[in-house]
């Protein structure tokens, strides 16, 4: 067997850091959920949180304009959206459904998260790990070892361009 066709098959280690991704996402929309984030005015309030000096203090300027101008004027369908994509993500990584695309979407999900962090309080290599974990899952088809992908390209063969599974 090659190493490509080894790798199509993916293997249990990203498997397991797939399974993981998707938990940590899942506790972390309950806690979210709960603490009322996924609201306009709570999801505003994290939003004005990243950049304030009290709070996390981040740095990233730039970034912070495109907060300032794009989604805190729409701080309601943005909460909204972040929920519903949380969640689709925590379920596509535990049970490795569109693993490819939900790993693609989770690497941009992160990288948002370590800009919004960047140069304040919090650690913000946390979002390089899980990034960094996400791109794994993706290189390694994550779903196709313990995942709905596994069935899928056994009975329909790849998916388009190896993007969904």
């Amino acid at each position: 067997m090659t190493e490509t066709t080894n790798a199509l098959k993916g293997s249990v280690g990203v498997a397991l850091l797939r399974i993981t991704l998707g938990v940590i996402l899942l506790v972390a929309w309950f806690d979210n959920l709960d603490k009322g984030l996924y609201t306009a005015d709570g999801f505003e309030g994290f939003m004005n949180y990243l950049f304030d000096e009290n709070g996390n203090d981040s740095s990233l300027g730039f970034y912070q304009s495109i907060i300032d101008a794009i989604v805190i004027p729409l701080a309601g369908p943005y909460g909204a959206f972040q929920a519903v994509v949380e969640l689709i993500l925590a379920l596509a990584l535990i049970f490795g459904v569109g693993t490819r695309l939900a790993s693609l979407v989770a690497v941009l999900f992160f990288g948002n998260l370590f800009l919004a962090y960047f140069g304040g309080n919090e650690w913000i290599w946390t979002y390089v790990l899980l990034l960094m974990s996400a791109l794994t899952v993706f290189l390694g088809y994550g779903g196709r070892k313990f995942g709905v992908d596994e069935y899928l390209v056994r009975s329909k063969g790849e998916s388009p361009r190896n993007m969904v599974w």
